[in-house]
């Protein structure tokens, strides 16, 4: 499947999930994992495939489509209904475990920690683990919260936040243990062993998702081609890593 494909499919796919969606917020973070995953099928390599956490709707679609075989790995189950309903997702699995019980029996050429390396206590022993599941040539892909997205640090002046890293009333309701920036990511990776192949920001942010969701999507989409101008800055991080 070419790269062209891939993205069309990522649209479709999304597109399809904000149609009559009245949760607003949910509306804005679709746009957001849509140009994240833009930046990710770069360099996805797609032979055999582990996603760690699902949304279970809109990027473990846009995975499976492009996969030649996926693995979902994840405490809640939210994929399996999915499975069975669709045809061609037959080359997915879905498992009901821990992260860090799960013992694989084959090497994976890209393994997919977005949104989740900010739920765990322990990143770095994680980050270790996953580098053991990767093929010679696999790739992980990481996307986290940037403490220091515009947006945060407006929510600083304005004085909703102490901090940048102060926990939100989001991140709190979502389960988050910590926000990072560039240099604490990179620093969490090579203490794992793990080497930087690329590291990017995703989506300039200067609003909340709500806000954004009434905005046209041509300003979401501006900014976010402004994003290589400002990657410390986004709302996002996106990082690819190699053994």
């Amino acid at each position: 499947m070419t790269h062209t494909k891939k993205i069309k499919i990522l649209k479709k796919i999304i597109k399809k999930e904000q149609v009559n969606l009245e949760n607003t917020q949910r509306y804005a973070y679709l746009n957001t994992k849509k140009y994240a995953y833009e930046k990710i099928l770069d360099y996805f390599i797609g032979k055999n495939v582990l996603e760690l956490g699902s949304d279970g709707t809109a990027t473990s679609s846009v995975l499976v489509r492009c996969s030649k075989k996926l693995t979902i790995v994840d405490m809640q189950d939210k994929f399996s209904t999915q499975l069975k309903k669709d045809k061609k997702l037959k080359n997915a699995k879905f498992i009901l475990s821990q992260w860090e019980s799960f013992k694989p029996k084959k090497k994976y050429s890209d393994i997919f920690l977005t949104d989740s390396l900010e739920h765990v206590q322990n990143p770095v022993n994680l980050l270790k683990l996953i580098r053991s599941w990767l093929s010679k040539e696999g790739r992980l892909h990481i996307i986290v919260p940037n403490a220091l997205s515009l947006h945060r640090l407006l929510g600083v002046e304005l004085g909703f936040l102490k901090s940048p890293y102060e926990l939100n009333k989001n991140d709190i309701e979502s389960g988050h243990v910590k926000v990072y920036d560039h240099n604490i990511l990179k620093e969490e990776i090579k203490q794992a062993g793990l080497s930087i192949l690329s590291c990017q920001g995703v989506q300039l942010k200067l609003n909340t998702d709500v806000q954004l969701a009434n905005l046209p999507q041509s300003f979401s989409d501006a900014t976010n081609k402004l994003s290589y101008l400002f990657n410390e800055n986004c709302a996002e991080i996106y990082i690819c890593c190699t053994k």
